[in-house]
């Protein structure tokens, strides 16, 4: 196998454009991968807002925004959380903890993909049937929606990703 100059290699994928936003696959999964990423930023943004919302922090130091929100005149619904466990902020932790396991993995193997050519409208379903999931997932587990709903919106994008693994690993050479 070589490397470099000719042949089916990662170099010739880079000059040829396989990488670059000329090439529609790569786009869309740049814009796929961007919009997970994004929901992904919001759980955090979502879990920081439930913090202040019930004065629950997880250490001493903290205790700094429940005096500076005292200060302000913004009451939070229990002012002894210290350290307390609470069911919404540990559904935000949860569910981002979730995004970090699976968009990364997404956005990885998503990177690898595009290098194996596929077709586009048969990659853009792996980037939209993912997103989706993610999406729904978010929803089932912070409204709570019953299971197997939070089950089988993580299997799906789950599968997505494991589907973009087989052409990948066809064209390993071992």
């Amino acid at each position: 196998m070589q490397y470099g100059g000719n042949g089916n290699s990662f170099g010739n994928s880079i000059t040829n454009g396989s990488y670059s936003f000329s090439n529609p696959i790569f786009a869309s999964l740049a814009g796929y991968s961007s919009m997970a990423l994004l929901k992904m930023l919001g759980m955090s943004t979502y879990t920081i807002i439930q913090r202040f919302r019930t004065g629950n922090f997880p250490t001493p130091e903290d205790n700094i925004y429940k005096q500076l929100m005292n200060q302000l005149g913004l009451s939070t619904t229990n002012n002894n959380n210290l350290g307390n466990k609470n069911d919404t902020i540990e559904r935000a932790r949860e569910n981002h903890l979730n995004d970090l396991e699976n968009i990364i993995p997404f956005i990885l193997v998503g990177l690898f993909y595009v290098g194996t050519r596929p077709k586009f409208d048969c990659a853009l379903w792996h980037f939209r049937i993912f997103l989706l999931s993610r999406i729904l997932y978010t929803i089932a587990y912070q409204v709570p929606l019953p299971q197997p709903t939070r089950t089988i919106s993580w299997l799906i994008g789950y599968s997505s990703i494991i589907s973009m693994s087989i052409p990948i690993l066809r064209s390993i050479q071992f």
